[in-house]
């Protein structure tokens, strides 16, 4: 259990909106103290406010955990302590007695922007980014993890370093430790943070255990630095391919970024990511469910391939380089035939 907000030690301020809490580092990680800010945060749907200076980085698990809920935003504040802005968006930031909200520019619907974020140009290196969902039957004999495992092996040659509750991570990968402890608090989800790479491919993401009336699933977020350049869409879609001929595969999802190559977060314009491809899992194609994920009338950009088990194949769509963000239209085009006007989307 979190400690309450009024106890949990990161938090310096509270109100009726958000919690925010103030950090002077070069690099911020999902620190115990963190993780508990959070979890004390969301149980009483509160929204959390990170304030750095300019100079600090976020790592991959900081960026993609600790902003998702409501009135959630990275507030940083200029050089010169002269006003703040979001360190994701952009956007100037004032205190308006509840919390950090962003200025209007005087024009319905537009916001100022900080020239701090977008003045920045960076030649930055390119990151994959990866969000994949397998599932597991949920039986004793059941080990997690391995999907996590594979895809590390395969995007930097290695399995993971470590893994752990917070950041920096503690324990050496193990997947029977792994497992036991997600048993252990079961049915509760389980977030964990995973690290690795290898030969300059460093590698961090997150690994979510959640228990469904369909099974296990695992949910694995990462970010694979790659400053060699990007892999090609055929690398990418072998990738899901290992992970749909091992696993039973819910989807999968891959974008190239530009970002540095420790994968850590930096407040300034570096890009909007670039989808790369996705994949449909079997159990969404049961019927005449895979006729029509197959059938891509009216997106002709798009052809899509069957990967997986031949009995109970998934679906793998590639859409672009992971370069150009014109790609967005084919992705837009591709859920809009998958999921139509009206659908309810999981």
């Amino acid at each position: 259990m979190p400690n309450p907000v009024e106890l949990s030690p990161g938090i310096d301020v509270r109100t009726e909106k958000v919690v925010v809490i103030m950090q002077d580092r070069p690099v911020v990680g999902m620190s115990a103290w963190l993780v508990d800010a959070l979890a004390a945060a969301e149980s009483e749907g509160l929204g959390v406010q990170l304030v750095t200076p300019s100079t600090t980085r976020l790592t991959f698990a900081v960026r993609t955990t600790l902003f998702s809920g409501r009135e959630s935003r990275w507030v940083v504040t200029e050089p010169g302590g002269e006003g703040a802005y979001d360190g994701q968006g952009g956007s100037r930031l004032k205190w308006d007695g509840q919390m950090f909200a962003a200025v209007a520019a005087g024009e319905q619907d537009k916001v100022d922007m900080s020239p701090t974020f977008v003045a920045v140009d960076l030649e930055l290196p390119f990151q994959l980014l990866i969000t994949a969902r397998v599932r597991y039957q949920a039986l004793e004999s059941t080990v997690v993890g391995k999907a996590a495992e594979l895809l590390f092996k395969e995007l930097t040659g290695d399995e993971p370093a470590g893994w752990g509750t917070a950041e920096p991570v503690t324990q050496p990968w193990n997947v029977g430790q792994l497992t036991a402890y997600c048993r252990r608090r079961a049915p509760k989800p389980t977030w964990l943070a995973v690290v690795g790479g290898k030969d300059g491919r460093s590698a961090t993401g997150a690994v979510e255990i959640h228990r469904r009336p369909a099974g296990l699933e695992e949910v694995i977020t990462v970010a694979v630095a790659t400053p060699e350049g990007l892999p090609s869409p055929g690398e990418v879609q072998a990738v899901a391919e290992k992970l749909a001929d091992s696993f039973s595969l819910v989807s999968f999802f891959a974008q190239g970024a530009r970002g540095g190559t420790d994968t850590n977060a930096m407040p300034h314009w570096t890009g909007v990511p670039a989808p790369m491809g996705m994949a449909v899992g079997n159990d969404a194609l049961q019927g005449d469910g895979l006729a029509k994920a197959m059938d891509m009338t009216g997106v002709a950009e798009i052809v899509p391939v069957k990967i997986g088990p031949a009995a109970s194949p998934a679906v793998w769509y590639p859409i672009g380089d992971g370069k150009s963000q014109l790609d967005w239209n084919i992705y837009s085009a591709l859920l809009g035939r998958l999921v139509p006007p009206g659908a309810p989307r999981s």
